[in-house]
């Protein structure tokens, strides 16, 4: 995730507005060494996705030395299956790459899930809301042994609450956003955590005012 130093993840609805070189670099790495990426379908729609772009050599060397797929898979969590089929994410998808994994739930509209079934895999995780404890189990039994989220703060806080999250990595904008009381959203968006979270700092690099932060989950 990139925020603010006042805490905002976007501006004007999308995160590119906080972003830079470096953190572009620090997200590719990121999706480099992963299986797969979650991210919320809300998320999705404001951010434009795209299939993932083929790794630079030197990220697909270490890929294929670790058996890894030669891409990352994209994984989608949508409890309507509000999505419009002819997204990029999926009218981009290149043949031969596996399609995005929709994660959804029984009560979907059948009549959405007749339309993404075309374009998509749809996986079930629960009756009503989506179990992302199930949905991280099913993506282990398929071969996913890395799984990088890239929001939005909604998607954050469920993972976080449910204690699947390891570790969180975090871009500091050397920029000032404002309207965080006004409805903008943090890294998390929920209600207060049933016992605070205590984090560890692994790492921090700097470039060009830009903070890249690891924190460990103690």
């Amino acid at each position: 995730m990139v925020t603010s130093i006042d805490g905002a993840t976007t501006v004007a609805g999308r995160s590119g507005g906080l972003g830079g070189i470096g953190d572009r670099q620090v997200f590719q790495a990121l999706r480099g060494l992963s299986d797969m990426i979650l991210v919320g379908a809300g998320t999705v729609r404001a951010e434009g996705y795209r299939p993932p772009r083929d790794p630079v050599d030197s990220v697909a060397s270490r890929r294929s030395a670790d058996r890894r797929a030669p891409k990352p898979r994209l994984v989608v969590v949508s409890g309507s299956l509000n999505l419009d089929p002819t997204l990029p994410l999926f009218a981009e998808n290149d043949l031969g790459d596996p399609a995005p994994l929709v994660a959804t739930v029984s009560s979907s509209p059948a009549s959405r899930w007749a339309a993404l079934e075309q374009v998509a895999e749809l996986v079930v995780c629960g009756e009503t809301l989506v179990d992302l404890t199930g949905l991280l189990a099913t993506l282990s039994d398929i071969g996913a042994r890395t799984v990088v989220c890239e929001g939005g703060p909604h998607l954050n806080y469920q993972l976080f609450a449910a204690g699947l999250v390891d570790e969180l990595c975090v871009s500091i904008s050397p920029t000032l956003v404002g309207g965080l009381s006004l409805g903008g959203r943090g890294l998390l968006d929920g209600p207060n955590l049933a016992v605070p979270i205590r984090l560890r700092l692994h790492r921090v690099l700097s470039e060009d005012g830009f903070l890249f932060c690891r924190y460990l989950v103690s």
